[in-house]
């Protein structure tokens, strides 16, 4: 699904009034706009992710004051590029993993730095052995949950993110003298290797030591990161992790009381919260759009929009404002999921790039709408179930949050339609 929403984004970013105008030409002639105000909003558990393709990966723990716990764990796989060696008679000096860092994404335009929350917050983070083979035909999705073996190392300290180009975790040196003592056999063949070595898991502990925490992102699909052992005083031993290695986030949240109340309501909410990695998106209802789409066949969709306002006050330096979000809708078979807006011929994701000027989002619909006024002309039955508004989790993988002001009487959320009958 996050491809999905990654191909949907750039199909299409903003429309303006491009149905209207391509029928009616200059001026749209009999136009009627209409601004909806029944609305109703409240935060909802968000969707998994699949997080085995993703360009970048994140690692780390932040407890939010406002959310709650958000912790990032990170699968990666060493890899063999060396073949046939033989350290059996060796005496390991140290091992360690050493994960470069991802620092910014450039997304339309917009560089995304990849931190998030306080950086110089102390954590605590454990690396196992990961215990159960990775599957090649197997897709797999931020709900994963493998199984770890021995603990292998552990890393205290913060994220060096501004002075040093890597996070370098020190390993247990009984883990370094294991893989030196393995037979010479394993490191002949790559699944031989697998076998022993099916990957680590570095999982952060949910309290940091300091702060509210951090979470980075790391390139963990590269030579630059790799599993390093020193031994017998000059000897270096290094196994990559490349473009084949497996690489898997997972993500848990603990979210704070205000935020499961929502989860485990039915009301409407003035203030709503959205998070990506899982955490919380937003259920929108507009009460009035039925009224246009029953009109039928003979309607004409000039514009149609919905804005989104983010409450400011929830933005400071460790806390940005998310650089897009996705406005999608219930899916057809399970309405807890989401779906994209889609048409009849195009895919698109209507706008969703955070606008200074008005502080917040905005999201065109006019090719949505008149599909569902076409559906409800063939089969008499309004397909409209409402918007779900989310944090993509895909591209960049910086972990968003966002405070939305949902007081439709204060006018934080807008929805207008303009539309022409032909009759």
């Amino acid at each position: 699904m996050p491809l999905f929403f990654l191909l949907v984004f750039w199909g299409c970013k903003k429309e303006t009034t491009d149905i209207g105008v391509d029928i009616l030409g200059d001026g749209n002639l009999n136009s009627v706009e209409v601004v909806l105000s029944d609305i109703s909003a409240r935060s909802v558990r968000d969707d998994s992710s699949r997080t085995d393709n993703l360009t970048s990966n994140s690692l780390g723990v932040i407890n939010d004051p406002i959310f709650g716990m958000s912790k990032s764990c990170l699968i990666v796989q060493p890899r063999l590029t060396q073949f046939g060696t033989d350290e059996t008679s060796k005496s390991i000096d140290s091992i360690k993993l050493i994960l470069k860092y991802d620092y910014e994404q450039t997304v339309s335009g917009i560089k995304n730095i990849l931190k998030y929350g306080d950086i110089n917050s102390e954590i605590v983070m454990d690396v196992y052995k990961l215990n159960k083979d990775l599957v090649d035909t197997v897709k797999y999705y931020s709900t994963f949950r493998p199984e770890l073996g021995d603990l292998v190392g552990t890393f205290t300290g913060s994220f060096n993110f501004s002075d040093s180009t890597s996070l370098e975790i020190m390993l247990n040196n009984s883990f370094g003298q294991e893989m030196l003592d393995w037979n010479s056999d394993i490191y002949k063949d790559e699944a031989k290797f697998l076998e022993a070595l099916k990957g680590l898991v570095i999982v952060p502990r949910n309290n940091p030591l300091s702060g509210e925490g951090a979470i980075v992102c790391v390139e963990a699909g590269i030579n630059s990161s790799k599993l390093q052992l020193f031994y017998n005083d000059s000897l270096t031993k290094t196994i990559p992790m490349g473009s084949s290695s497996r690489r898997i986030n997972y993500y848990e949240t603990d979210p704070t009381a205000n935020l499961t109340n929502q989860f485990n309501s039915v009301n409407t909410f003035t203030t709503t919260y959205a998070q990506s990695f899982g955490g919380a998106k937003i259920k929108v209802d507009v009460a009035g759009l039925d009224s246009i789409i029953k009109m039928g066949g003979n309607v004409v969709i000039n514009e149609a929009k919905i804005t989104f306002l983010l409450d400011q006050l929830s933005i400071t330096d460790a806390y940005k404002a998310p650089s897009r979000m996705f406005l999608v809708v219930p899916d057809t078979v399970n309405s807890k999921y989401s779906m994209p807006i889609i048409d009849l011929l195009t895919t698109s994701n209507y706008g969703g790039i955070y606008d200074s000027d008005i502080k917040g989002y905005e999201f065109h619909f006019n090719r949505y709408l008149q599909q569902l006024v076409k559906e409800y002309t063939k089969t008499g039955k309004s397909n409209f179930n409402g918007f779900y508004l989310s944090i993509p989790s895909d591209y960049p993988v910086t972990p968003y949050r966002g405070v939305f002001k949902m007081d439709k009487n204060a006018g934080d959320i807008k929805v207008s339609v303009t539309y022409t009958k032909l009759d």
